[in-house]
Formats: C-alpha cells, sequence, structure tokens
C-alpha cells in the first residue's frame, strides 16, 4: 500500500517540475534532460542559467539551429537599440501644389511609412484630417509613395504560399496587415490598391479630384504636409509582433532597420543592422524566423536575453495568460510564470525567455529543437523541462 501512494506522489511532484529538495545544477541538469526524454528530435540544443546556481545546461548550445520565430527577439532588442522604444512611424498625405481657398492645384500624395499596424480606420481619419484642411477639389493626381522600402514582397527563402497564408506582402503601404486582399494582383503591389480606399474615404468628406487614375512614385522633397498619422510607439509595435508572434509586422520592422542604419530599407540591409547589433554569429536571412536559412544558437539566444531582461520580459507571451502561451503551462508551475518567446516550424521548434524558479530565482533559458518525427511531441518536451525548471527549488 505505501508503495502505491508513493507513485501517485512522483507523479504529482513532475507535474509540477520540482521536488521538496533544494536542487543543484547538475540534479536539475538531470531533470531538464529527463524530460526532454521523448522529444524524438534528432537535433536538441539547451542553454539554461538559474539565478545562485549558474550554468546549468549547455546541450548542443553552439550548433546553429533553426530558430523559427525566436529570431524575432533578434529583431526585437536590435530595433530597441537602434531606434528606441518611443520610435514612431508617420504615414502622410502631402503635396507640391498650393491651397487657394477650397482648390488644391497639384497631385496628392499618401506617403507610406511602414508602419505594420496602420489600419483603414486609420487611412480614414487621415482623410478626415485632410478634409479639415478646407480643400475640397483637388486638380491633380493621387499617387502612392511606397518608396521607403524595396519591393520584395515576400522574405528570402519563404514558399509562395506563405504570402498571404503566414503573412501579407511586403511593404511600406501597410493597410490591415496587408490582407484585406488576396488576389495576384494585391499580391504583387499592394501599395496601388490603397489609394481606392483613400479616394473613397475622402470622397465621403466632400473631398473630390478632377482625375481618376492611381500612381505611384517619389514624393518631390519641396512637398508640404496637409495631414498625419503617427503609429504607437515602437515599444508597442514590439509586444504586438512577440505576443501574437506576428510575421508581417516582424519583416517591416527588419526593413525599417535597413532604413535608419544602412540608408535602404531592405532585408538585407536590416540584417547587416542585426548582425551588428546583437553580434549574431548565425545567419539572419528575414526578421520573421520563416525563413529556412536563419540560423541561431541556443547559447547566443541565452546571451541576448541575459542583456534584455528589462526590454523584452514584458513584451512576451505568458504561460496560460497571452499570446502564443496562452494555452500552454495551464496547470503547472509555468501558469503565470513563464515569459517567453515561441517558435514553431515544420522543422523546428523552439522557447526562449524566463521563469522562476519556486523560490523566485531568476532562470533563464532557450531550447531549440528540430529533426523531429512529431512536432507535437517536441513541444511537450521543451515545456515539459521549462515546468521542471519553474518548479524547482534552489535554496
Amino acid at each position: 500500500m505505501r508503495r502505491l501512494l508513493v507513485l501517485p506522489l512522483l507523479v504529482l511532484l513532475l507535474a509540477h517540475g520540482g521536488s521538496a529538495q533544494a536542487a543543484t545544477g547538475s540534479s536539475l541538469r538531470a531533470q531538464v534532460e529527463a524530460a526532454l526524454g521523448g522529444s524524438t528530435a534528432r537535433s536538441i540544443a539547451v542553454a539554461v542559467d538559474v539565478e545562485g546556481l549558474g550554468v546549468v545546461d549547455r546541450r548542443g548550445a553552439t550548433a546553429q539551429l533553426p530558430p523559427a520565430s525566436t529570431e524575432k527577439l533578434f529583431t526585437a532588442e536590435t530595433a530597441l537599440r537602434l531606434l528606441g522604444p518611443a520610435y514612431r512611424q508617420r504615414t502622410e498625405l502631402r503635396s507640391v501644389g498650393q491651397a487657394s481657398g477650397p482648390l488644391l492645384r497639384g497631385d496628392l500624395y499618401l506617403v507610406a511609412a511602414g508602419d505594420p499596424f496602420f489600419t483603414s480606420t486609420q487611412l480614414d481619419a487621415l482623410a478626415r484630417s485632410f478634409a479639415a484642411s478646407g480643400v475640397k477639389t483637388i486638380s491633380g493626381h493621387l499617387v502612392v509613395d511606397d518608396t521607403r522600402y524595396d519591393r520584395l514582397r515576400r522574405g528570402s527563402g519563404w514558399k509562395s504560399e506563405w504570402v498571404p497564408q503566414e503573412s501579407g506582402p511586403l511593404s511600406a503601404m501597410a493597410v490591415d496587415g496587408n490582407q484585406w486582399r488576396h488576389d495576384a494582383a494585391y499580391l504583387a503591389d499592394p501599395a496601388t490598391p490603397v489609394l481606392a480606399k483613400l479616394r473613397t474615404y475622402l470622397a465621403r468628406k466632400g473631398v473630390r479630384f478632377t482625375t481618376a487614375d492611381a500612381r505611384r512614385g517619389p514624393t518631390p522633397a519641396r512637398a508640404t504636409t496637409f495631414a498625419s498619422f503617427a503609429s504607437a510607439p515602437l515599444s508597442t509595435t514590439l509586444t504586438k509582433i512577440l505576443k501574437d508572434s506576428d510575421n508581417f509586422a516582424a519583416e517591416l520592422v527588419l526593413k525599417e532597420l535597413g532604413r535608419i542604419g544602412r540608408g535602404t530599407g531592405s532585408a538585407a540591409a536590416g540584417a547587416e543592422v542585426v548582425r551588428e547589433q546583437t553580434g549574431s554569429s548565425g545567419t539572419v536571412a528575414d526578421g520573421s524566423g520563416l525563413s529556412p536559412s536563419d540560423r541561431q544558437s541556443t547559447a547566443h539566444e541565452l546571451a541576448l536575453l541575459s542583456g534584455s531582461f528589462g526590454d523584452l520580459k514584458a513584451k512576451l507571451p505568458i504561460g496560460c495568460r497571452d499570446g502564443t502561451l496562452e494555452h500552454r503551462f495551464c496547470g503547472t508551475a509555468g501558469a503565470g510564470r513563464v515569459f517567453a518567446k515561441t517558435g514553431t516550424l515544420d522543422t523546428s521548434r523552439a522557447l526562449a525567455g524566463w521563469t522562476y524558479t519556486r523560490d523566485g530565482h531568476l532562470v533563464t533559458f532557450s531550447f531549440v529543437l528540430s529533426g523531429f518525427s512529431s512536432g507535437s511531441a517536441a513541444t511537450k518536451a521543451i515545456d515539459r523541462a521549462v515546468v521542471v525548471l519553474a518548479g524547482a527549488t534552489v535554496s
């Protein structure tokens, strides 16, 4: 009977990831490794540090593996370093024409700023702000300027179906995540169709054009701003990207990094900035982690996290609370106490972030598993390992 009672107790302790005895670095490593059993993965990379214990695990930590969406941590950290948390992007209506009473003589330019969360409602607000200037007739063309970024609509190595399945077509002119149309013409040019929306919004406010065509091109340097709409601060943008693992927004942030850091709004230029700012020894092919060419090591991810606690922790999904961790860690020691970026690809499962031991010691971790026969088994193995850490007692 005593043996029958001991077994449920052991199961309960494992479910909550710890034991009654204080853990040592070696004992905790053994528990983490045991939790990873059954992952079905051929490649397992682990990097774990625990406050009070130091290095706990570095299994395969220098291997360069596909980081999946944990790549967004590098994009976000670089953006915070280079641009700052208060950075905003301004979508504008500009013209070189002169307003004479209700008449504006000249073209009106919609100048795209690369704001990844700009919406149709905000475009309507921009039109309202313009109408408040008193202009009723525009004797020129309506032109969209999306020259802030290049015209590559997808990331390096992406499968064709990933646009629009995983991301809208990339463009500095982003409206509703560039998901409001999916036809081939729109996927090739998501900027010009926005002018039809804008023309409609302006017409509803009594503003009309003497010409009906839509054009695209750069805004003359001498143009005057008639109306503008400022994005949310970068800190808010990055929180949305990390909580929801937004691929489209991450790619636009990468292009913005290229624009500001290298003078070229491209993913390639942005990747150079990421490598420079984070010291990445891996391969940065895109900003979201979708690319099969992305490679990072868990040791480098851990180093990034170790220097970014105050900047990134509050922006990450929380176990059993929100974002991509809303349904993970529920009913375990990790519920409400795991703050981590998820990563999910056909070839890779990853999780990187922080938790606390049962007695409040900070845990920094990075897991990447690849080459598995079951993605579900790989994810569950990572979660078991994190629950071990969250349930441990160090002192």
